[in-house]
């Protein structure tokens, strides 16, 4: 029988050579096929059934002409969405993996935000013996925008149940004292967080996005924490990355940004995904963490 032909793409070498070495360790009936670059990608799809890989461009799909599957390694699969493929590609994404590391994340700021690590860091730069009041998180109210995977390992952790309806948003967002965002970019979700909503939260209120950079209007955000409307935000993902050096964000005392470090995706995590996923392509069963193109994640 022969082999199915799987490219494996990352831009990072490093990382590359990582995968390559989990692959092969899994000892799967496959001919792989390494690429380091795009260059290498576009000549290799041109037989690959299987495509392991971070974002490729449409360019390189457009010279597809086996391909049956591909699982990415990242969490974020909208940009892959607006690739042209033929209907039969199934597409899957990393499942399990994130949510730990971005409940951790995620609590790590909420507690910063009650404990007001940043007043008194501010305090301590100023050399002033300056005390701010400690409130407890027992009794804050957290909303959680997205109940995905990630977004119900975040409410376990917090055993809530605050999840809201779109038709509802509004009077969701002006309730809840954190308010977390996980949503995927569609086109229901894109600049969903505009004036009007952000406008409804509460002065005393937390935002935190670790979805995608799109579900906020960022201009319309820029203004609300520049006139004190919102406590603050802190920001993982954004439109554009790299982030402009000339962002508005950057220099925002009540904002904190971080470079889409969230959610890692580990190769070692990553790897598990696709040799699972692989065993059940292979056996003829549904694959694992599978995308729905119409709905977009």
């Amino acid at each position: 029988m022969s082999k199915h032909k799987v490219l494996l793409y990352s831009f990072r070498t490093n990382e590359a050579d990582e995968y390559e070495k989990l692959v092969i360790a899994a000892n799967l009936p496959i001919e792989l096929m390494v690429c380091r670059n795009k260059e290498q990608a576009a000549d290799a799809i041109v037989e690959a059934e299987i495509v392991f890989a971070v974002h490729l461009p449409p360019e390189v799909y457009a010279k597809a002409k086996n391909l049956k599957w591909i699982q990415s390694m990242w969490a974020g699969v909208d940009k892959l969405l607006t690739v042209s493929l033929p209907q039969n590609v199934t597409i899957t994404k990393p499942w399990g993996v994130f949510g730990q590391y971005l409940s951790e994340y995620v609590f790590g700021y909420i507690l910063a935000n009650r404990i007001k690590l940043r007043e008194h860091m501010q305090a301590q730069a100023e050399r002033v013996w300056r005390g701010h009041q400690l409130e407890q998180i027992k009794n804050t109210c957290l909303g959680i925008a997205g109940v995905g995977d990630i977004g119900q390992e975040i409410a376990h952790i917090a055993k809530s149940d605050k999840m809201f309806a779109t038709k509802e948003l509004a009077s969701f967002v002006a309730g809840v004292d954190f308010l977390v965002l996980i949503l995927p970019s569609t086109n229901e979700t894109i600049g969903m967080f505009n004036s009007e909503i952000l406008q409804q939260m509460k002065p005393s209120a937390l935002l935190i996005n670790v979805g995608r950079g799109a579900l906020i209007n960022e201009a319309a955000l820029v203004e609300v924490l520049k006139h004190n409307k919102i406590a603050g935000a802190v920001l993982d993902v954004f439109t554009q990355e790299p982030l402009p050096s000339d962002h508005p964000f950057w220099q925002l005392p009540n904002c904190i940004v971080t470079p889409h470090i969230g959610g890692p995706s580990l190769p070692l995590d990553i790897t598990k995904c696709f040799v699972t996923n692989f065993h059940r392509y292979y056996e003829g069963k549904p694959l694992l963490g599978l995308i729905d193109k119409e709905k977009g994640y």
